[in-house]
């Protein structure tokens, strides 16, 4: 017996509805799930980390009396616990690769959250934070198309230009950067390298307010999809259908105690766990002890680290005969610190500098000699007290590179965080205060 052809038709739009539903409901359940567990466990360290620093400002229970902002370097600072009346509690809230532009947007973030408003932010950052203005916008990182931030008609403009000298309909070109994971693009690995430090620690809403222009347009972009946390978090998603990033040792918190030793990192005995659970536990309780510090050299093998170090060196060694008899010296630009101070100034919040100790071998050099008096010319203006370390620099062994501490670097700069910053720190509040 034939079958009707006329009832063929609509088998197939019943399937293809009944295909489109089953999987819109699997994206819903997934992201249910995704949002009632804790994904974000499973996530790479680096998004975990910037995370988990989102979800601590966002709670609006901190209450420290002190905040250090930075970046990368100077997340190796410890926070403090207040002994006594005559002490004040501090927690580093330095973000690594964010770049000039996120302090005043993350200050506001912080503040709205509903944290007690600290006392004094205590600036930490590396001289490329401080000193060279806030940089080429975040959609063009090297600069290559453009200097600055563009307005849209600017933007318009230039790509028709551009277009005209290298094919108008050509793709791949012209300073706006695409999100699509080709490795062999410079500008394409300086946004996905650091990137989603923004997209993960602000809201949309939030990097619509911090942004204008071409920059704002583009990171907006960006964001939108991250509204969909099974987006967001995509590659814990992955991690989690490994069972090995399930595992977590019921030891990993004695593991932590014992990798608080330099000798055992030095060994190769604190390498990150195989486990991303794990690993993310051990970066959380680092943090939670800390009150903010977390030295990322210390995830290195010992051979890259000692490889790194020679790097290090003979680079230095390279460069000396040019620096040494530089005469003629890049003029700094402190318009983030002036934008900062004027900002903190508003909101009542009192401003300082602490120098970082950098690499001894570069710190005597002619242009770093003059930036450093520059700086300390500009504080003086403003009158911002500048806040130091007993030496300007450590020796180039006591570095991974020419940015982070090794696990020595580290406890000598906690030592004497502890022992001459602070103090300083704490008798200018007490001084200020009392003024008031």
């Amino acid at each position: 017996m034939l079958s009707n052809p006329s009832k063929q038709p609509n088998s197939s739009k019943k399937s293809l509805f009944i295909g489109i539903y089953l999987t819109i409901a699997i994206f819903l359940v997934l992201e249910v799930i995704v949002r009632l567990t804790g994904i974000e466990y499973f996530e790479q360290p680096e998004i975990f980390f910037v995370n988990l620093k989102k979800k601590q400002v966002e709670s609006g229970q901190n209450k420290e009396e002190i905040i250090v902002l930075g970046d990368s370097r100077s997340m190796a600072l410890e926070g403090y616990s207040a002994k006594n009346s005559e002490e004040f509690s501090v927690y580093n809230h330095s973000l690594p690769a964010m770049g000039p532009k996120y302090y005043i947007g993350f200050l506001k973030k912080y503040l709205r959250a509903g944290n007690q408003k600290p006392k004094l932010v205590l600036f930490a950052g590396s001289p490329l934070l401080y000193s060279v203005g806030y940089g080429p916008p975040l959609y063009d990182p090297s600069g290559s198309f453009t200097a600055k931030n563009e307005t849209l008609n600017e933007y318009i403009l230039r790509r028709w230009n551009e277009g005209w000298k290298r094919n108008i309909f050509a793709t791949g070109s012209g300073g706006f950067i695409q999100y699509s994971g080709k490795q062999g693009d410079y500008e394409q690995l300086l946004w996905e390298f650091f990137g989603h430090r923004f997209l993960h620690q602000f809201s949309v809403s939030e990097l619509w307010e911090q942004f204008n222009g071409i920059e704002r347009v583009f990171l907006v972009g960006k964001a939108l999809p991250l509204l969909y946390q099974s987006y967001k978090f995509h590659g814990a998603i992955r991690n989690a259908s490994s069972w090995e990033n399930w595992n977590v040792s019921s030891q990993w918190k004695e593991k932590m105690e014992f990798c608080k030793s330099c000798e055992n990192i030095e060994a190769g005995l604190c390498l990150p766990s195989t486990s991303q659970r794990e690993d993310n536990f051990h970066i959380e309780e680092t943090i939670k002890q800390s009150k903010g510090k977390y030295n990322i050299s210390n995830r290195l093998k010992p051979q890259v680290v000692v490889f790194s170090k020679l790097v290090v060196a003979n680079d230095f060694n390279k460069e000396k005969a040019q620096e040494e008899s530089r005469t003629q010296f890049d003029e700094p630009n402190f318009e983030v610190l002036e934008d900062l101070i004027a900002y903190l100034k508003e909101e009542g919040i009192s401003f300082g500098f602490v120098y970082m100790p950098w690499v001894l071998e570069g710190e005597v050099w002619p242009q770093n000699k003059y930036r450093k008096q520059k700086l300390k010319e500009f504080l003086t203006s403003k009158q911002v007290p500048l806040f130091s370390f007993p030496k300007d620099g450590y020796p180039s062994y006591e570095f991974v590179d020419k940015i982070h501490y090794d696990c020595r670097g580290e406890a000598k700069l906690n030592s004497e965080f502890k022992s001459f910053v602070l103090p300083e720190v704490f008798h200018f509040l007490k001084t200020t205060k009392k003024s008031n």
